[in-house]
């Protein structure tokens, strides 16, 4: 698999967290990718390489729920989270293990990240600021931790499918809610619901970060009401905000606003993204894009398909709609080494590891398999190769793990 984003399920992590906790603490004993990035950073020198190398072990109390632990790839040492030069955090959670950089929503420093990728496609990477085949600059494919919901769990596009460093729309249609806390699906002058596509991502020269969406007020699903705008977000820092009522650019989030865009990054505004109640969910995958296994349809992906799918926009009796007010997603802080699973229950797949079912236990994934991530750091100017290489356990019948290990090959400042 290359390096695109994958169809993720998180809607159904409900359901398995339980399990996966199990995995994780025992059996309750011991509790373009185009990027938001954002930091300013050098620009690819020709010397700079992946020429130190670091190994993180997190084992003992590090592993018991609600504990954070951080690492410094630099000094090749843990250090306190609560310090100015953490560049990973291994956050394990109740509800299961979380990885954050030290960026955006999740700290203070410059860091980012850029993948996850497959470690066929990784390992030959020389270093965190160019592209190995052509040589060009990729610093600006590093995101920031952000708050991100539906559009991060079930992505709108898909990245990379034919070695190009592209965006691929998949057309997909997001129902938005103006007030996640009532389970109304009908649209009401009262409290809007929208069905929302991004159907490009680059304007007519070809520039990326000028994401096109359409949209109509489910009410009236006919193709006259239908609404068009192509936003200029080609920002690392700001967002563009749209009032999807009016349709107009708003230029300060403490008004109106439901969706906001930065380069391929969408939010809502509520939750941890705003004020509001705005909440979504996803209402139609048009056929085709992806195979059984998830995995993107090359030819599918590649043909300019908008006109086919407004229908899907329009066809209203067709959504799936949400069962309660809890089914609408909020967003939520997010990181971009935190990807959605992929597969079937007992058998799924976290990028970094796979979980078995059966066995309640996770393992990290063999060479041929595996996946992981270029870091930058907190200082913004140093990069890291990181994979997880091994999840230990004493015996196959223990479910409670004792030690995580992730190596890193470091690139230093220059």
């Amino acid at each position: 698999m290359s390096s695109y984003l994958r169809l993720t399920k998180t809607s159904a992590l409900g359901a398995l967290s339980a399990a996966i906790l199990v995995a994780l603490t025992g059996c309750g004993s011991d509790s373009d990718n185009s990027s938001s990035g954002g930091s300013t950073t050098a620009p690819p020198t020709a010397t700079a390489s992946f020429s130190q190398s670091a190994e993180w072990t997190i084992s003992g109390a590090s592993l018991n729920p609600n504990v954070q632990t951080c690492f410094d790839f630099d000094s090749d040492s843990e250090v306190d989270c609560s310090s100015a030069t953490w560049d990973v955090k291994f956050d394990n959670q109740q509800r299961g293990v979380s990885l954050w950089s030290n960026s955006g929503s999740s700290g203070d420093g410059d860091g980012g990240v850029f993948g996850l990728m497959d470690w066929s496609e990784l390992s030959a990477y020389n270093n965190g600021m160019q592209d190995p085949k052509t040589g060009s600059d990729i610093t600006h494919h590093y995101n920031e931790d952000n708050s991100g919901g539906i559009f991060d769990s079930h992505s709108w596009y898909a990245y990379n499918i034919a070695e190009n460093h592209k965006l691929y729309p998949n057309n997909r249609v997001y129902l938005i809610t103006t007030d996640h806390t009532d389970p109304a699906t009908s649209s009401s002058v009262q409290q809007p619901i929208y069905a929302m596509q991004i159907i490009n991502y680059y304007n007519e020269a070809g520039v990326s970060g000028h994401p096109t969406v359409r949209w109509i007020d489910t009410a009236m699903p006919r193709a006259d009401q239908v609404k068009t705008k192509t936003i200029d977000a080609t920002s690392n820092t700001e967002w563009t905000y749209l009032n999807l009522k009016t349709g107009n650019i708003v230029d300060d989030a403490t008004k109106q606003w439901q969706v906001a865009f930065r380069r391929d990054s969408v939010k809502l505004n509520g939750g941890a993204s705003g004020t509001g109640k705005v909440g979504g969910f996803v209402a139609n995958t048009p056929d085709g894009y992806y195979d059984d296994k998830d995995e993107p349809i090359k030819a599918k992906f590649m043909t300019d398909n908008k006109e086919q799918s407004l229908a899907n926009l329009l066809n209203v009796t067709d959504f799936d709609t949400p069962k309660s007010a809890g089914s609408w997603m909020v967003d939520s802080d997010s990181s971009d080494l935190n990807p959605g699973y992929t597969g079937t229950y007992p058998n799924l797949d976290f990028g970094w590891y796979t979980y078995n079912g059966m066995t309640h236990q996770l393992s990290a994934k063999p060479d041929d398999k595996a996946q992981g991530a270029l870091i930058r750091s907190n200082s913004g100017d140093s990069y890291a190769r990181m994979r997880l290489t091994q999840i230990n356990y004493p015996d196959a019948t223990t479910t409670k793990a004792t030690s995580w290990v992730f190596k890193f090959d470091v690139q230093p400042a220059q």
